[in-house]
């Protein structure tokens, strides 16, 4: 058969060819009118599509001129011909695809459109009208008002489809998935290590989110082994970030994770690295009032505390340390299990101690500046470091009754070195000693027997007390103050006081001379009666030399009227 025979058969089936209503038709959009498209199904004429059929939500064509595609025959067209439909078929393909969802528990795509009694009305599959309820729209989270969902496209569950209702819900799925991510990250948990994502700054930490449904708290000392000045610096959130689980409470959720647990420990090996005694060098990290962090190495940190800042004692450490400097110190002490380490700066140097014990000794006069006035001596600080003690005893040859009236913190004194103990860190002073001992002139210049000439300085309960010499003060009990109270064994003081009150001059031979107990006992009376008997024997042998006739009992009478 020739070619146009073959045409011309082929033209003439198609002239008398049928096609069923509700058909399915392949064809070829051929041109697009206003309010119709033609279509080229295999007939003699072409069918009709409604424009408003192949047109998107934005206005544009969903085909072009050319383009192929299937079609549902619905009818004839009022002037002949087919009339086509691409949303019935389309409709029926999104239709079957939404029920086979359904039957797997497939998500499907969902665009809010309005808000209706109790719900959204929704396009599933930008097709199919559906019905989202109020209460599965959403699910851990909190919405500002229904409204803020109206054009929002989600994926969504088909909850319940029949041939009146179609109804999806957003929570179902949100919930499906909650659970699946909380499994993979409780099963990471296990594990021990989680990536997550830095949520927000909380004191004394950040609160971690992994993956929307678990939110873990990573501690600011967890941040780093190394120093961290500003840890609001250090994560900003959003920060996608890798930590170890240090701890986690199932019942509560309570997860605690660490950022420096997955970085190896600076302070594994510094028992090896370092000892106690050992000089090192660091940079000053941290200063505050009770001392100063040094930074040995990256994440090992010494403390210098206050006492160990300098031998001044009032040394702070701001006063001779800033942030940065790098200094030299001595390990103290070190313990790598409970990453401390305790250094020095004072040590470095010769203690004042040391320098006054090479520089001075005993016999050596020194000058100071009285600390602290005590009830029995004075505290004098004699060199920065060193300290003096000065007993009562030692301030003067004389006695002196209060400490408080003749001496005052700040006032300057010089004194003599008694006695240096290095270990104890004693050093004895004396400022008596810097002038001789009065008792050695008055013992080497008196005996017993001798009389001596005092002033009254104070009463006692026994008796009186003189100053016979600068120094040297001499008892005379009241028994030997004159003959009105020898052999008394009791005193009316008040009565004594009255006869020999304070600045009287009197005279006393010494009954008792202890100058190793520094004690002079002396007698008025004992006096008194040698001073008789002489001035007797002086005037007998006047009386027999001259031989006036005057009685003795006269001249006696006489003499014991002008005494």
């Amino acid at each position: 058969m020739t070619d146009w025979a073959k045409e011309f058969e082929e033209y003439l089936n198609k002239s008398f060819q049928e096609i069923a209503i509700g058909e399915v038709v392949k064809g070829k959009v051929v041109k697009i009118g206003k309010e119709y498209a033609f279509v080229d199904v295999g007939l003699k004429g072409e069918a009709l599509l409604p424009v408003d059929e192949i047109k998107d939500e934005k206005g544009g064509f969903q085909f072009s001129e050319g383009e192929e595609g299937e079609f549902l025959v619905i009818g004839r067209a009022p002037l002949g011909g087919y009339l086509l439909s691409y949303q019935k078929i389309r409709e029926k393909k999104v239709k079957e695809r939404i029920k086979n969802s359904f039957e797997k528990g497939l998500p499907v795509q969902i665009k809010i459109v309005s808000l209706i009694k109790g719900g959204y009305t929704v396009k599933v599959e930008g097709f199919v009208p559906g019905f989202l309820p109020f209460s599965q729209a959403h699910f851990r989270e909190k919405l500002d008002s229904p409204e803020a969902l109206i054009g929002k496209e989600f994926e969504a569950l088909v909850v319940k489809i029949d041939k009146e209702n179609l109804v999806v819900s957003r929570r179902a799925l949100l919930e499906r998935e909650y659970e699946l991510k909380k499994k993979e990250v409780l099963d990471k948990i296990k594990e021990g290590v989680l990536d997550g994502e830095v949520f927000k700054r909380v004191e004394g930490g950040f609160l971690v989110d992994f993956g929307g449904v678990l939110k873990g708290f990573l501690p600011d000392k967890e941040l780093s082994w190394f120093r961290i000045t500003d840890p609001e610096g250090f994560l900003k959130r959003g920060d996608q970030i890798k930590v170890k689980v240090l701890s986690f409470d199932p019942s509560k959720e309570q997860l605690k994770v660490s950022l420096k647990a997955l970085e190896p420990d600076p302070w594994e090996g510094v028992a090896n690295r370092y000892q106690e005694g050992q000089q090192v060098k660091g940079k000053v990290v941290g200063i505050f009032d009770f001392g100063a962090f040094l930074e040995i190495e990256p994440g090992v940190e010494g403390l210098v505390p206050r006492s160990e800042i300098g031998w001044n004692k009032n040394l702070k450490p701001k006063d001779i340390l800033d942030l940065g400097d790098l200094v030299e110190a001595v390990i103290l002490e070190i313990k790598p299990s409970e990453r401390k380490m305790v250094l020095s700066l004072k040590r470095l140097e010769p203690s004042p101690w040391e320098k006054f014990v090479e520089e001075v000794e005993v016999g050596a006069v020194v000058k100071g500046k009285i600390k602290q006035v005590l009830n029995h001596g004075l505290l004098v600080e004699v060199r920065e470091g060193v300290e003096g003690f000065i007993h009562v005893s030692n301030l003067s040859w004389e006695r002196i009754e209060n400490l408080k009236e003749k001496f005052s913190p700040g006032q300057e004194v010089i004194a003599k070195v008694l006695e240096i103990n290095p270990e104890k860190r004693k050093l004895s002073l004396s400022v008596k000693h810097l002038t001789p001992d009065p008792w050695e002139n008055f013992v080497a210049s008196h005996k017993i027997g001798d009389v001596v000439e005092g002033v009254i300085k104070r009463m006692a309960s026994t008796g009186v007390i003189v100053e016979v010499f600068q120094g040297i003060e001499g008892f005379i009990p009241f028994k030997e103050l004159s003959e009105e109270f020898k052999g008394k064994s009791s005193f009316k003081l008040e009565k004594i006081a009255e006869k020999y009150k304070t600045g009287d001059r009197l005279k006393g031979k010494i009954m008792v001379l202890d100058p190793e107990n520094k004690k002079l006992h002396l007698s008025c009376l004992k006096y008194l009666e040698d001073l008789e008997k002489q001035e007797l024997e002086t005037y007998k042998e006047a009386f027999q030399k001259e031989g006036t006739g005057v009685r003795l009992g006269d001249l006696l009478a006489q003499k014991l009227k002008r005494a």
